[in-house]
């Protein structure tokens, strides 16, 4: 039985096991590294994972789901073939997808696997991931945060230490992490990030220009149908990669609308200045994360040893000149960018399963975690204060208590809010759950302790105890369980036996493709493949 790491990505994915020590990229029968993270269904109901999805999207985007990761923690669902899905189960389709590649590569049951998130991922967002790997039928070792992974692989160690800044901008998030090297010991300083800024922010951006134009040629509207919209979107994707090379790039896309009898085509040449001009405002917000991570750890821009680029968007070349600016002096680099994250979750899942790797990780909460609390001031106590339990970047694993009293004679109750962010205000950061401790004994205010334990484990998942010291009554709350999106164990159940039911159906031409299917649109084919190619890198 084997153990991989995995990198589900917002746009592609990659699944990496060890050998002698060293992490390698599974490729499939074709050699491609990547997998879209892109899952379909047919016209006749056959699934398609990957490449065969993602050619599809345009002319069957109602069939066909891409991006799911931006959607993971919440209580999303998309149609599809008549059924509803959840984001942990599209994203358990992907796993599943990688898990058989490895397999097939392998030659031996897959069984445990870590499985990388951004940094900046909030507890329902690692939860909703564990489960997707528990529905792939994945036992999950670790949930490792990406930065981190991708630092694990860097590959100029030393026993000198070196401070590290991993700049990681993927297809739908991004992290800036500052990490110390030295020799084996990787150990995270600070961690900061963005769940919903990355290549699809810029697809979008290019794809509103690009309607912006084809209105001023034609004085028409694009269409705004879900399948001309795909169409949109795909070319500004196309363009964007494109420009990462090239000064120029031509748009041309016929038929997007028509004016009486006459066909409206989209025929326009984009200069790498128009779109660089349309991302720049996003990609400040990178720069204000970098200056946040660096306030945290406590350490100027001369502290820096270097700055690894990690994830597909960091190919733009606008990306690097603004990181090289505002480090001046620090030498920037890119390593592996599509790939270094899932070798580094290749090589934790290595040191996790027993095997011969010298490699130690210190991780950090990326997140203060608190509960809502009565505090005095000067103009008397007022409630809702963010009592911070947990400072963010704390290295994890770690347990810690604080004690609280009543505010009240004779109080019956306390109610536990639980959140997490780093606004004074309770209300205003992030809900995680709540729970109320009961049956109190009666006493005078403020004589009465409840201590409040919070248990922060490697995987990012909480548990909050408290516990009245007089009596001894507590009560207790994995905060996942009261997260919007969470799934029962019944349901965990069912969603494991749905996926393993459609892979069961298709697992025989998992790898396998229709002579000339290769460049082939349709959707309907014989084959009813599950298609892992690779579209390019994730940007």
């Amino acid at each position: 039985m084997a153990t991989v790491g995995i990198d589900l990505g917002t746009t592609n994915s990659v699944v990496a096991a060890l050998e002698d020590g060293q992490p390698w990229a599974i490729p499939d029968e074709d050699g491609n590294l990547l997998l879209p993270s892109c899952v379909g269904f047919g016209e006749s109901g056959q699934l398609l994972v990957g490449q065969t999805a993602l050619r599809q999207y345009a002319a069957a985007p109602d069939r066909t789901v891409m991006s799911i990761k931006r959607q993971m923690g919440t209580d999303y669902t998309v149609a599809l073939n008549d059924k509803d899905y959840r984001p942990q189960e599209i994203s358990a389709i992907v796993l599943r997808a990688l898990k058989t590649r490895a397999e097939e590569t392998l030659e031996e049951e897959v069984t445990q696997a870590v499985i990388t998130v951004p940094a900046y991922f909030t507890d329902a967002q690692r939860q909703a991931t564990k489960e997707a790997g528990e529905i792939a039928g994945l036992e999950v070792l670790q949930i490792l945060n990406e930065p981190t992974a991708a630092a694990l692989v860097f590959d100029a160690r030393s026993e000198e230490t070196e401070t590290v800044m991993v700049y990681d901008l993927g297809g739908g998030t991004f992290d800036v992490s500052i990490v110390e090297i030295t020799g084996e010991v990787t150990e995270v300083l600070a961690s900061h990030g963005n769940n919903r800024l990355g290549g699809d922010d810029f697809d979008r951006q290019l794809q509103r220009y690009l309607g912006d134009r084809f209105r001023q040629i034609h004085d028409v509207d694009v269409p705004d149908d879900a399948t001309t919209q795909a169409r949109l979107r795909q070319a500004a994707e196309t363009a964007k990669i494109g420009l990462s090379d090239n000064a120029f790039v031509k748009v041309r896309e016929a038929y997007l609308s028509s004016k009486g009898e006459e066909a409206l085509h989209l025929d326009v040449e984009l200069a790498r200045e128009d779109f660089e001009n349309l991302i720049q405002p996003l990609l400040k917000d990178t720069l204000e994360a970098i200056d946040r991570a660096l306030d945290d750890a406590d350490l100027t821009t001369g502290a820096l040893d270097r700055v690894i680029l990690v994830g597909g968007s960091t190919r733009i070349p606008l990306v690097q000149r603004l990181v090289e600016s505002h480090l001046p002096d620090v030498p920037v680099s890119s390593f592996e960018p599509d790939l270094c994250v899932g070798l580094g979750a290749a090589l934790q899942a290595g040191v996790l399963s027993g095997a011969d790797v010298d490699s130690i990780l210190v991780d950090v909460i990326p997140h203060s975690l608190g509960i809502s609390a009565m505090t005095d001031t000067p103009m008397g106590p007022i409630p809702g204060f963010f009592s911070v339990i947990i400072p963010r970047n704390t290295v994890i694993p770690v347990s810690r208590s604080e004690v609280y009293f009543t505010a009240m004679d004779n109080q019956e109750k306390v109610q536990i809010e639980v959140f997490q962010g780093e606004n004074a205000i309770a209300r205003e950061n992030v809900p995680l759950g709540e729970f109320m401790v009961e049956d109190l004994p009666p006493k005078p205010a403020h004589s009465l302790q409840i201590e409040v334990h919070f248990d922060f484990d490697i995987n990012g998942i909480l548990t909050v105890t408290a516990t009245e010291k007089g009596k001894g009554q507590s009560q207790s709350l994995t905060v996942n369980n009261a997260e919007t999106g969470r799934l029962s164990s019944h349901e965990l159940t069912q969603a494991r036996e749905s996926v393993s039911s459609l892979f069961e159906n298709f697992a025989d031409h998992l790898f396998e493709r229709e002579d000339g299917d290769e460049d082939s649109d349709d959707d309907d084919s014989e084959g009813e493949a599950v298609d892992v190619e690779v579209l390019g890198p994730e940007q």
